[in-house]
């Protein structure tokens, strides 16, 4: 009885100075330099453009300068563009955009469906990999349908497109091995279909180029 008395004292006085031991957290000096360069300030604009366009809804005017999804986009593709002065010739921007027509649930009209995508390329060409950042941009009332009211979305998903922004912002800067896509998806309160017409679009390229065997750079 002693001897196992005394077994589990060391065993509990080991696991006492293993618990105690100061944890080592080896820090990548690269991530932690761009944490560091995040913004309160700079996510806060970001919302507040993103907010002053009155509604983001999909459906909403593309004809307006600065109302609705269409003005919301092209601000959108403006931060990228001004992001990729930065990237030495690694950053670049669209809209990449679709014709979507009515699919009878909450689509009533043909629209213009588009992604804000800027694209930094990867510095390593035998590096296949693709990270993507994204956020829905659009925004919509209780009534799924209604493109015209106010529908400000400042959290959903303002904050999310802004957190796209401010890392394309911080990353342009920055070289990796891969190749890194920020996107600003549409659609996402009428089904998705800002991501779904991204990943479909991702599928037939990637089956192109395996039928291929090369894809272009």
């Amino acid at each position: 009885m002693k001897k196992i008395l005394l077994t589990a004292f060391a065993i509990g006085s080991l696991t006492s100075v293993f618990a105690q031991a100061p944890t080592i957290i080896q820090k990548d000096p690269q991530i932690e330099g761009m944490v560091k360069e995040v913004s309160a300030d700079s996510l806060q604009s970001y919302i507040h453009t993103l907010v002053s366009f009155g509604t983001r809804h999909t459906l909403s005017t593309q004809k307006e300068a600065k109302a609705g999804v269409g003005a919301a986009r092209l601000w959108v593709l403006s931060k990228f563009n001004q992001f990729a002065k930065q990237s030495g010739g690694r950053l670049t921007a669209v809209i990449d955009s679709t014709t979507y027509q009515p699919d009878g649930k909450r689509v009533d009209n043909p629209i213009n469906l588009g992604n804000v995508m800027a694209t930094l390329k990867g510095t390593d060409p035998n590096d296949n990999r693709i990270f993507v950042i994204s956020g829905h941009m659009d925004s919509r009332r209780s009534d799924v349908m209604d493109r015209a009211g106010v529908s400000p979305g400042a959290n959903d998903d303002g904050s999310g497109t802004a957190a796209v922004i401010e890392c394309a912002r911080i990353m342009s800067k920055q070289a990796f091995p891969a190749t890194i896509i920020f996107v600003a998806v549409t659609g996402e309160e009428q089904g998705l279909l800002g991501a779904r017409y991204m990943a479909e679009k991702a599928k037939l390229e990637h089956r192109s180029c395996s039928e291929q065997r090369y894809c272009r750079q």
